[in-house]
């Protein structure tokens, strides 16, 4: 037989107490009522002879969680007839009160907002009901680093973002390439053994640093990116703090591309391209369907641009608009940080550098061309020699694991690699901490 007692109050301040069995397939219910109006206690003769063995009931049900299948923690009421009475058939004396569990005495199990920031008794700091310690410090990088782990296998091509569901400007199809024509400038990175010029003589042009293939693939990957990042409000609040780095580069991209001698199919609209993307970061986005709203009609519109097929009524980008105009100095940092982070995680073995060897080619390429852009005088350190010479020693060390590639020869690529992280931190030290 399974059964349990609860002890319950009914609506006139009585006690009773409630056995609920199973015997013999039946459920039946044994009802036991208490009044002590003169500290003596009277019980009901009906089903209990001695009150010395009521008395014993009533402390061992209080201490007793259960016997059977029934959750001990789940509270239960005793469902009444369609004709009042009770399943044995006596009428109770007063209708019968749900027993329900004290609610716990946790902070955490308070009702909290969804972004509600606070902190419990021991100074756990809480998002809501979520610990901050689940939260990581870089989670751009986090998600950028897309080591395999356990032997996994690793995707072919980080670049191919996978879009989200549904339409957006052309169809809602992954982006593809967006040149036409031939290259007609820059140094091949695919392969053929060129060397790619560090930072002498004002770092190199742009077709230097940047072959037209990896200016078109990243373009291509940032677009694939945010369109599945804007599709809905959900994946947009989920990838949010992605968000800016992600136009950041599209805009400095752009303007690079006005004066890249790259034959580009969308080159004679860049500088509206590079004003989309500047818009996209012209206030601290904010969580909910306003923001993502404003950025999905953004980036559909550049979707367009990038397709031929600029709208009308666009804005006349202003012509003045340098890459400090457009693109915040931290932004374009973070997509270098990324740059570097990769080649370490993806690329730090030399088995790893073999098969990795584009990727390595594509990242320092970036790596390389955001590095002198900060430079410039726009962003405020074109002047400042410190600052220059510790850009010089990254665009270099960028242009050694470039030509590292070529040559096979992990030894000079780990060596750069590590001057690289070396001189970011120096810099760091004086620039950004103090």
């Amino acid at each position: 037989m399974s059964c349990r007692d609860v002890l319950v109050r009914s609506g006139d301040g009585h006690l009773r107490l409630v056995a609920t069995g199973l015997q013999a397939g039946i459920r039946t219910v044994r009802t036991h009522q208490f009044s002590d109006p003169m500290n003596t206690m009277k019980i009901d003769r009906r089903t209990v002879r001695r009150p010395a063995q009521s008395v014993a009931v009533l402390i061992f049900s209080l201490l007793l969680s259960g016997c059977g299948g029934t959750d001990p923690e789940t509270a239960e009421s005793t469902p009444a007839s369609p004709s009042g009475t009770d399943r044995t058939g006596s009428s109770p004396d007063a209708p019968a009160t749900t027993v329900s569990q004290a609610p716990a005495d946790s902070e955490a199990d308070s009702p909290r907002r969804q972004d509600e920031v606070w902190t419990d008794s021991d100074g756990q700091r809480y998002l809501g009901k979520v610990p901050f310690d689940a939260f990581f410090d870089q989670p751009y990088i986090v998600a950028s680093n897309l080591t395999p782990l356990n032997n996994a296998a690793a995707p072919a091509d980080s670049s191919a973002v996978a879009s989200g569901a549904g339409g957006m400007g052309s169809g809602g199809a992954v982006a593809e390439s967006a040149t036409a024509g031939p290259d007609s400038g820059g140094s091949s990175v695919a392969g053929g053994g060129t060397t790619v010029p560090g930072a002498a003589a004002g770092g190199g042009s742009w077709d230097d640093m940047l072959p037209m293939e990896v200016l078109d693939k990243e373009i291509t990957t940032v677009r694939n990116f945010l369109n599945g990042t804007l599709q809905s409000v959900g994946s947009y609040n989920s990838s949010m703090l992605m968000i800016p780095p992600k136009a950041a580069t599209i805009a400095v991209l752009a303007e690079i591309a006005l004066q890249h001698s790259a034959d580009l199919s969308w080159k004679e609209d860049a500088a509206f391209v590079r004003d989309l993307a500047k818009r996209m970061n012209e206030s601290t986005l904010q969580r909910g369907k306003k923001d993502q709203s404003r950025l999905l009609e953004l980036f559909e519109n550049m979707t367009d641009t990038f397709n031929r097929s600029r709208p009308a009524g666009l804005e006349e980008p202003p012509a003045e608009d340098s890459f400090a105009d457009v693109a915040e100095m931290r932004l374009v940092m973070m997509r270098m940080e990324e740059a570097q982070k990769r080649m370490k995680t993806e690329a730090g073995s030399e088995s790893a550098f073999d098969s990795k060897k584009d990727m390595i080619r594509h990242e320092s390429s970036i790596l390389q061309t955001l590095t002198k852009v900060i430079a410039l005088e726009e962003y405020g350190y074109g002047d400042d020699a410190e600052f220059t010479g510790y850009a010089k020693e990254v665009m270099d060390a960028a242009a050694e694991i470039r030509n590292a590639t070529e040559a096979n020869d992990f030894g000079t690529y780990e060596v750069a690699l590590s001057k690289i992280s070396t001189t970011c931190q120096q810099c760091h030290s004086v620039f950004k901490n103090n």
